[in-house]
């Protein structure tokens, strides 16, 4: 049950006049879209280029203009989450919006579908991936294990690994690739379901992109995200700048981050861990723990928090690998100072440190792997600390 209005960041068309989308029958009246043309209106909307008449047969909102008297259509759909409103996309940069009303205490989950086919006349090409942004993101937090049991977003029908997700991910994206929808039309399912939660605070908006198979704004393959850019933030999903010592970090993890290479610089990306306002870590990612050593007297798994992790073997729950990582200070031609797998509570390539530091890396294409296990404390031999309960990451990023 919602607990209060939802935010939403724009403008109050959406709480004024929610609309409905058509389904792409009723599109196919309005060629009138130009396909991919997309636009940015006055309040930094995503739209699409559209004749004014067109937009508003079609529940669209003209604002801002585009080349030869067109105007900058912005598409919103907001379904009621039951069985009988099904809601169909097919426009590109549409927004899905929850319920400005709320979602109903017996709701159990409320879904869309994104249809790619290269026939219909509003897409007229093919297209190869999808972008989702998180505009607003906010349903239930995970267990103390770290695992979405209460409530989950799911999406079916990519071709490549799309995680589970749940908490908060305001500023996030993903995307999902597809066959080219030119020989292999594809139905995309977003799908969030909840759990019984009176407390929880359900809304959403996400930006729907399609991107054709020929641009040059195609992610890498099997990158979940990927960020063009030279500078930014990167954050695990449910990461946020927020005191306390609760479990943040998502169980099941398993995606590439990728990162554009710039022409014109030396190609080396480097990681620092963000300032934070509050007492989370920017950097907290399995507490290390002492491992047996072959050869050796075997050691009991003891966590040891607010360190870098051990030894590259020590990294066996959940990681960040940076491939070839080195600390800033030092070249990575030093003696033990390149590390792929990057654990623990410091951001650090030195074992066992007790700060953290910026990791760069010069192995190119720029591409950062992110797993988590199954459970945050039950896992054996090496059980992270119970007590500490981990966050995920947040780092900035330079390519440079």
């Amino acid at each position: 049950m919602i607990t209060e209005a939802p935010r939403f960041p724009f403008n109050p068309y959406y709480t004024l006049m929610p609309v409905r989308y058509p389904t792409a029958v009723s599109t196919r009246t309005n060629p009138a879209f130009v396909p991919f043309a997309s636009c940015t209106t006055p309040n930094k909307e995503m739209g699409i280029c559209a004749e004014s008449g067109a937009c508003i047969r079609s529940g669209g909102r003209a604002s801002g203009t585009c080349d030869l008297g067109r105007v900058c259509c912005v598409n919103v759909v907001s379904n009621t989450c039951d069985d009988e409103d099904r809601q169909v996309v097919t426009l590109d940069n549409t927004y899905w919006l929850s319920p400005t009303t709320g979602l109903s205490s017996t709701t159990s989950s409320c879904s869309l579908t994104v249809k790619l086919d290269a026939t219909l006349p509003e897409q007229g090409k093919a297209v190869c991936q999808v972008r989702l942004t998180f505009v607003l993101f906010t349903i239930a937090q995970p267990n103390a294990e770290s695992v979405c049991n209460t409530d989950t977003f799911d999406v079916a029908g990519a071709s490549n690994k799309i995680p589970t997700i749940c908490g908060d991910n305001e500023g996030q994206h993903m995307y999902l690739n597809v066959p080219s929808s030119d020989t292999s039309p594809t139905d995309l399912q977003l799908s969030f379901n909840f759990g019984t939660n009176s407390n929880s605070i359900r809304a959403w908006n996400i930006l729907i992109s399609m991107i054709p198979c020929d641009s040059v704004n195609l992610a890498p393959l099997d990158c979940l995200q990927y960020f063009t850019a030279r500078t930014g933030t990167v954050r695990s999903f449910n990461w946020r700048d927020v005191a306390g010592t609760r479990t943040r970090q998502l169980a099941n993890q398993d995606y590439s981050i990728c990162f554009k290479t710039m022409p014109g610089f030396t190609k080396t990306l480097c990681l620092t861990p963000c300032t934070v306002t509050s007492t989370q870590m920017p950097f907290s990612i399995s507490v290390a723990s002492t491992i047996a050593v072959a050869g050796r007297v075997p050691v009991p798994a003891v966590p040891t928090p607010n360190q870098s992790q051990l030894a590259p073997l020590n990294c066996n729950n959940d990681y960040l690998v940076i491939p070839g990582g080195y600390n800033s200070a030092k070249p990575p031609s030093v003696d033990n100072m390149a590390y792929d797998r990057y654990c623990g509570e410091r951001l650090n390539a030195l074992p066992g440190n007790v700060a953290s530091t910026t990791v760069c890396t010069t192995a190119t294409p720029f591409r950062l792997l992110f797993r988590t296990n199954g459970d945050e404390t039950t896992t054996t031999p090496t059980p992270d600390s119970r007590t500490n309960g981990n966050r995920g990451f947040c780092l900035t990023f330079r390519n440079q």
